[in-house]
């Protein structure tokens, strides 16, 4: 997972400096099921092109696979194929992780993950890559489905994950939330938030269905986004569309940018205004990333034979 944020750092810059194309996503309804196709390039001396494909219709099937395509910018031909559902699920995990690293200060102690579910997995294994917390909470609905996972967790990480028998007993005191749910009605209530706190929104949101509330938006001192042209397709079906709040998303590229490489973004902006106000982090999927991402492991592959 450490390489995989690694990685994620790298395509956030070249997306901040034009480098990395990454429009929307593409869907195609072609009755039998919904084509989601995910596309972009990385521009430079050994540029890249490719896109990831799934069924938008089938993705809630434990069968169902995708497919990421990388091929080479300058000639065509096929660097290569990843086949199945991880990698997709990795890449989202390490663009939360990325978020935590920027948005969040060293110093945190506890974190709540809500759900536990494929997604929820890659979302925690990022969050403990880049920071050492004390304390790691989890809930879900089903008592025993959440403690097989902490159980898991715990096993496969070395890090104690502790099952909680409510939503707000996993959030009332933790500095990091991440709600990687499917729910669309709430799953965290504003009044059970410390000041502070920051939430990495994975979940829907969408004007008809939100696991988080308005108020938890309103309320926050900063938001960001990993994908503004995402943003800008959903157009009045985004939970923030037609707000100020929508004008107010940063671009995490932006802010990963930003920073002096010799800092690697150990240290959060301290802006004493922002002190005690809440962040979310609003995850779309920036287009492009999973190009890169699976790009890395063919020359890491190669590297190493």
């Amino acid at each position: 997972m450490s390489f995989a944020v690694e990685c994620m750092e790298e395509a956030f810059r070249q997306h901040a400096t034009g480098r990395l194309v990454a429009p929307c996503r593409l869907v195609s309804d072609v009755q039998a099921g919904q084509l989601v196709f995910t596309v972009g390039a990385s521009l430079g001396q050994a540029p890249v092109t490719g896109f990831r494909c799934y069924d938008l219709g089938q993705l809630h099937s434990p069968n169902r696979s995708e497919v990421t395509a990388v091929l080479d910018g300058l000639d065509g031909h096929l660097r290569g194929l990843v086949i199945g559902p991880l990698l997709g699920a990795v890449r989202t995990g390490a663009i939360g992780g990325l978020a935590i690293k920027y948005l969040v200060a060293p110093d945190v102690r506890s974190l709540a993950l809500l759900g536990t579910g494929y997604q929820a997995r890659t979302q925690l294994r990022a969050a403990l890559a880049v920071r050492q917390f004390e304390t790691v909470s989890v809930f879900s609905r089903e008592p025993e489905r959440r403690g097989r996972f902490a159980d898991e967790m715990t096993r496969q990480l070395g890090h104690k994950i502790q099952s909680v028998a409510s939503s707000q007993a996993a959030v009332e005191d933790a500095d990091v939330i991440i709600c990687a749910t499917t729910s669309t009605r709430p799953v965290v209530r504003s009044r059970w938030l410390k000041p502070g706190v920051h939430i990495n929104n994975i979940g829907p949101k969408f004007r008809d269905g939100h696991e988080l509330e308005l108020e938890t938006y309103q309320s926050a001192g900063r938001m960001v986004t990993d994908a503004p042209a995402q943003v800008e397709a959903l157009g009045d079906s985004f939970v923030l569309h037609g707000s100020p709040m929508e004008q107010e998303l940063e671009p995490l590229s932006t802010i990963v940018a930003a920073s002096r490489a010799d800092e690697r973004c150990t240290a959060p902006d301290r802006d004493t205004s922002r002190v005690q106000k809440n962040s979310v982090f609003v995850s779309l999927g920036m287009a492009g990333t999973e190009v890169l991402l699976a790009n890395a492991v063919f020359h890491s592959r190669t590297a190493r034979e």
